[in-house]
């Protein structure tokens, strides 16, 4: 980037703070030139301050009104700093000129200044034209803003042109009357009302600008129905305003910070949940009014006990009101935990990948109801909302790719922070389920592997037994034994605890009756401390390992002697089976299914398998730890 493309981009950046600092001193400027006017004597325009008015024996109307027309003029002033061309900014920032002007021309009865009756009435058409302006202008705006309402262009000529005449009308010329202001004002202030119902019908199907309009509506109503309740009513109807205008001024800057609000579109999402809490708060403050009024009124309670019995009644009639119709109008039925739970079970235990994604995005579906469901184009790691509301982004989860939500509620509503947080404990939810899922599969092939194990090492091996016994009882047995070991392997039945010297006696029969068919000869050698008893799966892994290793001899090695050693510990098994066959070459041997068994099992409890070339032949050893059996 160039000097000049580096000087431009600053400039840029400076035009917004540069207008809004100028503003603000323009503003700030009129006002310290109106407090200069309010604080001037009755004797005349004196600088010196030792001659002007204390500021305890000024009307504490003055610096309402002065306050509020300085923040709306700043309030408007900081949004067309920010969007100098857009249209409904710039009606922003005339309407906020509009209310300075009006609320700086407000209190002449108050000012000890000596003025001329030409100079007066200036002031006062200054402050009729300020406030007509202001509604004009506000009208205007929310027949554009933030969608266009259908026939927008003749409303606007027909506002300007309508109020505009009847404002000059009564401003200047033979029919002057400055009090017609408080009826012109109250008119426009409905006509507001008006344009903001038809702004809100003409937004129904855009839910970004449906979310504004909401916001703006609510913001208006009670601003400019404050307003014309407590002043502009009264006095169009012949009767005393309820506050002093200069206060009710002060009701304007509802509608400014609204406007703001809606015009920065900041947190789109929550908007119309904002409308209703201000639209039932103002509602609860206006019913403890009224409550208050007509009990002083027809019951003849004094103030205090009249506010009393107001805010009983609130309590007890108007807020659990409120409550249910927030929930119906605002807040969705929340999803129970436990509906929300099943659902993303019966998704998540689907048997396949297809399966299980087809059910999470249903559930995302039925529960979101987007009008449109789409795989995202980038990894999402958390929910986020996209596009001031009307996307959601839901993480990847359980094989299913991150996935893009469009359009809540069939596109009648955005998506809130509620939602997202709702995604976030449907994500949870499925994360744990799938890892439930995946723990029960690996459980399954776990015990699948373990019966296919126990069947090729210990169920083989005995019906080799079986098939080489010259008996026929001694074979029928040798089948009866098998099948009940077989049931045992199948049903994971864990066989009583037996003392060690009876499991090793009954395992170095068994594996002398197998080898003596074939001509070997068993060497046999055991150290243990007596009367030590081992659990079932200790056992299990060591009759495996001996049986698998006599097969192994009788089939491949070729052996005339097999060498068993055995050394049990309180804590540990070492086994070492020799053979004197024709061995094998190390560095070429495969593991068959019986030695890959023997290696996972012994492995899979913690210990360590080796097969080397021995002496003469081949030679197992076998290390794992066990827990002896309570006695």
């Amino acid at each position: 980037m160039g000097p000049h493309e580096m000087i431009a981009t600053r400039l840029m950046l400076l035009a917004p703070l540069m207008r809004l600092i100028l503003l603000s001193v323009a503003g700030l400027l009129m006002f310290l030139g109106m407090v200069l006017v309010v604080l001037q004597p009755e004797t005349g325009w004196n600088w010196s301050p030792a001659y002007w008015r204390p500021l305890e024996d000024t009307h504490q109307a003055i610096w309402a009104s002065l306050c509020t027309g300085l923040l709306a003029w700043l309030i408007s002033s900081w949004i067309w700093a920010l969007k100098p061309m857009n249209v409904p900014a710039v009606l922003f920032a005339a309407s906020g000129f509009a209310t300075l002007a009006f609320c700086f021309s407000s209190f002449i009865p108050w000012i000890s200044l000596p003025m001329s009756e030409g100079t007066v009435a200036w002031i006062w058409a200054v402050n009729m034209l300020g406030a007509s302006a202001f509604g004009i202008i506000m009208t205007c705006l929310f027949l554009v803003y933030p969608s266009r309402v259908t026939y927008w262009k003749p409303l606007s000529v027909l506002t300007v042109f309508g109020f505009g005449a009847w404002t000059l009308l009564r401003t200047f010329g033979p029919f002057q009357d400055f009090a017609e202001v408080q009826r012109i004002t109250t008119f426009e202030m409905l006509a507001i009302v008006v344009a903001v119902v038809l702004q809100i019908r003409s937004s129904a199907r855009d839910p970004r600008k449906r979310a504004i309009a909401v916001w703006l509506g609510a913001s208006t109503l009670l601003g400019a129905g404050a307003f014309i309740a407590t002043v502009a009513a009264p006095i169009t109807l012949g009767f005393s305003p309820m506050v002093l205008e200069n206060y009710a001024f002060s009701f304007f800057l509802i509608i400014y910070v609204g406007l703001a609000v809606g015009l920065m579109r900041y947190r789109l999402f929550d908007l119309g949940v904002w409308a209703y809490r201000l639209v039932f708060y103002a509602s609860a403050a206006l019913a403890l009014i009224l409550l208050d009024i007509a009990l002083v009124s027809l019951l003849t309670l004094d103030p205090g006990q009249a506010l009393g019995v107001s805010l009983l009644l609130v309590a007890i009639v108007y807020l659990p009101m409120r409550d249910s119709l927030w929930r119906r109008i605002v807040q969705r039925r929340p999803a129970n935990d436990d509906d929300l739970f099943h659902l993303v079970l019966d998704a998540a235990l689907k048997p396949t990948e297809q399966e299980r994604a087809a059910g999470w995005k249903a559930l995302l579906q039925n529960h979101f109801q987007p009008l449109e469901l789409a795989e995202a184009e980038d990894a999402i790691s958390e929910p986020r909302l996209g596009n001031e509301g009307i996307s959601l982004g839901i993480p990847g989860v359980a094989g299913v790719p991150s996935l893009q939500l469009m359009h809540a509620h069939n596109g009648r509503s955005l998506f809130t922070p509620r939602d997202a947080g709702v995604v976030m404990h449907l994500v949870q939810l499925m994360k744990h389920a799938e890892a439930s899922r995946t723990a029960y599969d690996r459980g399954v092939s776990e015990e699948r592997l373990r019966i296919a194990r126990d069947i090729h090492d210990n169920i083989g091996a005995q019906l080799m037994r079986a098939l080489h016994s010259a008996k026929p009882d001694r074979k029928d047995a040798m089948i009866r034994d098998t099948l009940a070991d077989l049931r045992d392997v199948i049903n994971n039945a864990q066989s009583p605890i037996l003392p060690l010297d009876e499991i090793l006696a009954d395992l170095r029969a068994e594996t002398a009756e197998r080898l003596e068919p074939h001509g070997v000869s068993l060497r046999w050698s055991l150290q243990a401390d007596a009367g030590i008893k081992l659990i079932p799966s200790t056992v299990h892994a060591l009759r495996s390992l001996v049986r698998e290793s006599a097969s192994n001899t009788i089939k491949h090695a070729g052996a005339k002697c097999l060498d068993v050693r055995l050394r049990i510990t309180p804590d540990r098994v070492e086994v070492e089976v020799e053979d004197d066959g024709s061995g094998f070459d190390i560095a070429t041997v495969e593991l068959g299914q019986g030695l890959a068994n023997m290696k996972a099992r012994v492995e899979g409890i913690g210990g360590v398998f080796t097969l080397s070339q021995g002496t003469s032949g081949a030679q197992l050893q076998a290390q794992f730890p066990h827990e002896v059996a309570a006695p």
